[in-house]
């Protein structure tokens, strides 16, 4: 919180502080909402150099500097991809929660909203075994592709794809199961 009062006032090095430290977590959160490597990290770019440029008139009191981060990302990328973020659009995510359309990443983010879904998320996420949950890291939290995963664990990269694919399905009947228990 500090470092973005100082960062609103010029601060150079609390900015490049506050991208460092957040820059992993906003690429694995707007992966998830494009699945493109060169949209995502040209939002983020974007993102940081529209909060330095406009760093006189934002609000100097943000309190989470990550939510704030992630709802600014999730705006830019979404208006890169021309999507337009409604309920209509949350309704619909529902549906097709129930129709089994709903893709793994729209289901971690949609538990990121809240404390609530957050615990709902590390309660699913505890249901996955030690291995699955360390694919599931590799995979979509440091953004390892399937043959970097398999050489950093000394695995076959079709094991790793297993693993993952075991994971995926583990978490999508566990956070259906919790969807429709609301």
């Amino acid at each position: 919180m500090e470092n973005w009062l100082l960062m609103t006032e010029g601060d150079r090095n609390a900015f490049l502080s506050i991208y460092e430290c957040h820059y992993n977590a906003l690429f694995s959160y707007g992966f998830s909402l494009c699945t493109n490597t060169e949209t995502t990290k040209d939002c983020i770019q974007e993102m940081f150099l529209e909060i330095w440029v406009k760093r006189d008139t934002i609000n100097a009191d943000v309190e989470n500097i990550r939510s704030y981060l992630f709802t600014w990302l999730r705006r830019k990328i979404y208006k890169e991809l021309g999507h337009v973020v409604s309920e209509k659009s949350t309704n619909q995510m529902l549906h097709n929660l129930n129709e089994n359309i709903l893709p793994y990443e729209e289901l971690l983010i949609a538990f990121q909203n809240s404390e609530e879904k957050k615990e709902k998320l590390r309660s699913a996420l505890s249901k996955l075994t030690k291995k699955q949950f360390e694919m599931i890291k590799l995979k979509f939290f440091e953004n390892l592709s399937y043959a970097e995963i398999a050489t950093k664990t000394s695995l076959k990269q079709r094991t790793v794809y297993n693993l993952i694919y075991e994971a995926i399905h583990t978490l999508r009947l566990y956070m259906r199961m919790l969807v429709l228990s609301l």
